[in-house]
């Protein structure tokens, strides 16, 4: 059982968050050791903070974040090798299809900015990604493997971040932010899978699928917090983001017609 923490808004700031990124886990990982990892870190933040301060606390979620993304990518990993036994063609087949539903909600989103939509078109692109890092993954090697599945995580709880601190501005913009950090993996994944070529054609469709949110995305988001929303790169937002759906959508395609049939899978 955790403790009450104590009443210092830096600790209680730091286990809310980090109660946040352990959802990045595996759900069978939280159940088991969720609630003794937060244990730990509440009494490391109340440890650190007595004796570094603010500085101290600074380095501990430096080393935290860093064993964080190691460790889950870990977990995951010995998750997929599981899953892999156990995933069928069909649900490749569906991650693809949730591929195109998330870069349709997306375009609808961004047009008429609702952030609920960005919520749950990252939701869908998460499922669609995963797929295609399960069907792909083992052709491109470790770094293409692993940029996807860290742009599911990152791109997911940042979206989550924002969510919960949308009634702060700007912090909102977090909501977006999401798919943003998603595609820069994607694309990174696409750029290994041009020398790679994975798929059974058109390999340069992630690098297409992933890259165009961002180039919108990020000028507008420091124009963002330099307080100067709808710059000149709203007036390119549209089209770009319709270029994305369009590649997004292609690529669920590709996913799901080059799954092979069940009868081949098992023969």
């Amino acid at each position: 059982m955790i403790e009450k923490s104590p009443g210092i808004p830096s600790i209680l700031f730091s286990v809310k968050v980090y109660q946040l990124l352990l959802h990045a886990y595996p759900t069978k990982f939280q159940q088991e050791y969720g609630l003794e990892m937060v244990q730990v870190f509440q009494d490391c933040c109340l440890r650190t903070l007595r004796q570094g301060g603010t500085n101290g606390m600074v380095r501990l979620w430096m080393v935290t974040l860093f064993d964080l993304i190691q460790s889950v990518i870990s977990e995951h990993a010995q998750k997929e090798v599981q899953m892999k036994k156990e995933m069928k063609p069909e649900d490749i087949r569906l991650a693809g299809w949730a591929l195109i539903a998330g870069a349709v909600l997306l375009a609808l989103s961004g047009i008429s900015e609702q952030a609920m939509g960005f919520i749950l078109s990252m939701l869908l692109l998460a499922v669609g990604i995963l797929g295609l890092r399960n069907r792909y993954g083992e052709r491109v090697g470790g770094f293409g493997k692993n940029i996807l599945l860290i742009g599911v995580i990152l791109g997911s709880l940042t979206s989550l971040a924002g969510l919960f601190g949308a009634v702060v501005n700007p912090y909102w913009i977090l909501i977006p932010a999401g798919p943003a950090v998603l595609f820069i993996c994607l694309s990174l994944f696409g750029v290994v899978a041009l020398y790679k070529k994975p798929l059974s054609r058109w390999n340069i469709l992630p690098l297409l699928a992933g890259v165009w949110f961002p180039i919108f995305f990020v000028p507008a988001l420091i124009e963002t917090f330099n307080g100067n929303w709808y710059p000149e790169s709203a007036t390119v937002a549209i089209p770009l983001i319709i270029l994305q759906c369009i590649a997004l959508s292609i690529l669920g395609y590709i996913l799901i017609s080059d799954t092979p049939d069940e009868s081949a899978a098992t023969a």
